[in-house]
């Protein structure tokens, strides 16, 4: 008997693997099922899977920043429309054909619009706030425990903007904070200029550090203002200015009487590029104009000072009409701001698109099984197991046992 068992099943083996090798590819459209086939196809191959992980990383994040944008977009148009409508029933209650029930009934409008433009301000996408600068979990604008009585609302975020990844290791800064909202700059100063700013007012500098008001910190009877840091934190050593001259105006109130203070401070001629702006909450403004409206000045704490002249209401009118108009165009230029921002998010987008196309081709031409390879592969196959198998069957036929009678 001839035996075929130990060259037969080794060509069969072969065979067999192979086959299973072809199957692979042509199912999975690889053309490697283990990287010891080829350590350095298969390196290409994590490498190229590894920028398209990357990419679509990207592309989720700026999926993400792209919502908050269109959101912000949204919320500081609508809160122009707002600033548009306190304009409007401002020239009504300036019309002197306005009774006082006529401009309590503007008061009351007005209180119901400052709502809707403390929820544009305080907008959440995906629980984070849109308008609170770096730290998007504090929220923006906070209103006063006794808002309903003096109407404060204080500016919980900060002036730095969120970064966010464009490419590997490049971050563009996204959206525009309350600051571009619901503020105007009421003095700015430079270098070599004198700096003056007032109580409520907050200061912030050419990186958007912000810098508060110390009151004789060193024991030298003098006042300061001083830097504090990305995280709320005074810099250590300080860094300050000297405030160099203070005047006080007394406004009366419910408890008697309040001190509104105005400080100035020279910018050294020596700190080029170094710029000073005082941030004015509008909110304070439209406090005033509503206690007007219903017949009250306003003390520096927010709360209903003195009754006032029929006069003193429309000159306190027409002077909001004035902010409120500073105010929009403050409004626009952040609105302007956020536009060109957004669209470098959405630029970035299409090219991570495209980015991510050419990445496929490439991982599909370096790592593609060549399927009309792999049919002529799989035919050859059929014909080499039919091959042997018939072999096998004819030399199994020539055994002695077939000649013994």
């Amino acid at each position: 008997m001839i035996d075929t068992s130990r060259s037969m099943l080794y060509y069969l083996g072969n065979l067999n693997a192979e086959n299973a090798r072809v199957s692979y590819q042509m199912a999975s459209g690889k053309n490697q099922e283990k990287g010891s086939e080829d350590s350095l196809l298969h390196a290409k191959l994590i490498n190229i899977e590894d920028k398209i992980r990357v990419t679509e990383g990207l592309q989720l994040q700026i999926t993400k920043t792209n919502v908050m944008n269109e959101t912000a977009d949204s919320s500081l148009a609508e809160f122009k429309n707002a600033l548009d409508s306190i304009q409007t029933d401002l020239l009504k209650g300036l019309n002197s054909g306005m009774d006082r029930d006529d401009k309590l009934a503007l008061a009351t409008n007005l209180r119901g619009i400052r709502e809707n433009m403390l929820d544009m301000t305080n907008v959440r996408v995906d629980g984070e706030y849109v308008f609170a600068g770096s730290n998007t979990t504090e929220r923006t604008i906070v209103k006063d425990t006794d808002f309903e009585l003096n109407g404060q609302v204080e500016f919980g975020g900060d002036g730095f903007l969120r970064k966010v990844a464009v490419q590997p290791g490049s971050y563009r800064d996204r959206g525009v904070t309350a600051y571009d909202v619901s503020f105007y700059t009421a003095t700015s100063a430079n270098a070599g200029e004198v700096f003056t700013f007032s109580d409520g007012e907050r200061i912030i500098d050419e990186n958007g550090n912000e810098w508060k008001l110390a009151t004789d910190p060193y024991g030298d009877g003098n006042d300061y203002i001083q830097q504090y840091d990305h995280n709320g934190v005074i810099y250590h050593p300080p860094v300050d200015l000297q405030i160099t001259a203070t005047t006080a105006q007394v406004y009366p109130n419910a408890d008697g009487q309040e001190t509104k203070a105005t400080y100035s401070v020279n910018v050294p001629a020596a700190a080029a590029g170094r710029v000073f702006e005082a941030k004015h909450n509008y909110f304070d403004d439209l406090n005033v104009v509503i206690n007007a409206l219903e017949g009250y000045a306003t003390a520096p704490d927010g709360q209903k000072g003195a009754v006032l002249s029929d006069e003193d209401v429309r000159t306190t009118l027409s002077n909001g009409l004035e902010l409120t108009t500073r105010q929009f165009d403050a409004s626009n230029v952040g609105h302007g701001e956020l536009g060109g921002r957004n669209k470098v998010f959405e630029v970035a987008y299409e090219k991570l698109t495209t980015q991510e196309t050419h990445y496929n081709i490439l991982l599909q031409e370096t790592g593609g099984a060549d399927t009309a390879k792999l049919a002529m592969e799989s035919q050859a196959l059929e014909l080499t197991y039919s091959a042997l198998y018939s072999t096998i069957s004819k030399m199994n036929s020539m055994s002695l046992v077939n000649y013994i009678n």
